[in-house]
């Protein structure tokens, strides 16, 4: 067996409330929420999620 790739990309974003940058993975399990002050990043929707966020970078 091969090893499995893993799909989604990794994105950096910027919370609307207290400006934290942080990297999230676009297709979430959970919602995510900020590391700072704890508002919702972005909204998991059983595959990419729905993001409140702003993205500023696809991150490789």
């Amino acid at each position: 067996m091969g090893v499995s790739k893993m799909t989604g990309k990794f994105l950096k974003v910027k919370c609307g409330k207290c400006k934290n940058e942080q990297v999230i993975f676009e297709k979430p399990a959970d919602d995510v929420k900020c590391l700072v002050c704890g508002e919702v990043l972005a909204k998991s929707m059983g595959g990419k999620a729905r993001l409140k966020a702003k993205v500023l970078e696809v991150v490789r």
